[in-house]
């Protein structure tokens, strides 16, 4: 069973494409009376239509978590236009600290997958505040930039979608690393297929992706939703995918203590590897920097609470 933590947008759009695609049951948790069994009921109505057999139900009892494999909090504050992911920092960590100390309450053996803003620093509030092993606990950034960074190269490259494989590492936020030089399309390196200033466009929007959509209509959703969703699959199933995800770095690309997206096998233990990268000397100092980011935030905001 998976359960998800927040019933907004991103947590029921992503318990409605778990069990769309009858990867796993859901149970969805939020504190608002009424909203998760309204959304699990509205979901479980469409199943005759979408054609799935798979169950969600929703509850406002931390208790319902109880016996869940994987729990995933989308809850906190969400970003608004003119917000930068770091501008909601203090106010998510003490709603991150609070869920996951309710959820240790409740499924101790549970891995946990962090999607509130900002994921990174997020990720390490529920490390801390859970205990856990480092491969137990990953927020998704990374793995939602991959995918946008994905798109705005089929759209550049005229191409399918199918076909296109890239890489983004870093913080989820402006300081991320898009890396070309891991990006192909059909097994072919875009370097080779786009000249730099058409990477460079992308790679800056990319960076931009989330606020553009935000600023357009007020949220982003649909993109979250089936990011978490394709991190679900890989652990339920045990795919032992590469994805890039948000983990707790320990001397790796020389950094410590640090949260960030970092290439790693997602499988049914969580985090089962950590890939190290052989970055070049332009992409490491990309890296690094977008770690001191992370740390300032964090030494800024979170150093000031108790």
């Amino acid at each position: 069973m998976i359960a998800i933590i927040g019933a907004g947008r991103v947590g029921s759009g992503a318990a409605l494409r778990i069990v769309e695609r009858e990867i796993d049951e859901v149970v969805l948790v939020d504190i608002v009376e009424g909203r998760p069994m309204g959304e699990a009921l509205d979901i479980m109505e469409a199943s005759r239509g979408l054609m799935y057999d798979t169950r969600v139900i929703g509850s406002t009892d931390y208790a319902a978590v109880k016996g869940a494999d994987l729990v995933v909090i989308t809850a906190g504050l969400a970003r608004k236009p003119g917000m930068s992911r770091l501008d909601l920092m203090n106010t998510n960590a003490g709603i991150i600290r609070d869920i996951t100390k309710n959820v240790m309450k409740y499924a101790p053996e549970a891995k946990l997958m962090v999607v509130t803003n900002p994921v990174d620093i997020m990720a390490y509030v529920a490390l801390e505040a859970s205990g856990k092993e480092r491969t137990e606990v990953f927020g998704m950034g990374s793995m939602l930039d991959k995918i946008r960074f994905e798109y705005f190269l089929s759209e550049k490259l005229e191409i399918s979608i199918r076909d296109v494989n890239a890489l983004v590492v870093g913080e989820h936020g402006d300081s991320m690393v898009p890396l070309p030089r891991y990006s192909s399309a059909g097994g072919i390196p875009i370097t080779q297929l786009l000249e730099k200033g058409d990477i460079d466009d992308v790679v800056e929007r990319t960076r931009k992706g989330g606020a553009e959509v935000i600023s357009l209509k007020g949220a982003t959703f649909f993109a979250p939703s089936a990011a978490l969703a394709n991190m679900v699959e890989a652990f339920v199933r045990d795919q032992r995918r590469v994805l890039p995800a948000s983990v707790c770095l320990r001397g790796e690309y020389g950094v410590d203590g640090v949260c960030m997206g970092t290439p790693s096998i997602i499988g049914k233990n969580g985090v089962e590897k950590i890939i190290d990268l052989k970055l070049n000397n332009e992409e490491r100092e990309m890296f690094h920097r977008s770690a001191a980011v992370i740390r300032d935030a964090m030494e800024r905001g979170l150093g000031k609470q108790s």
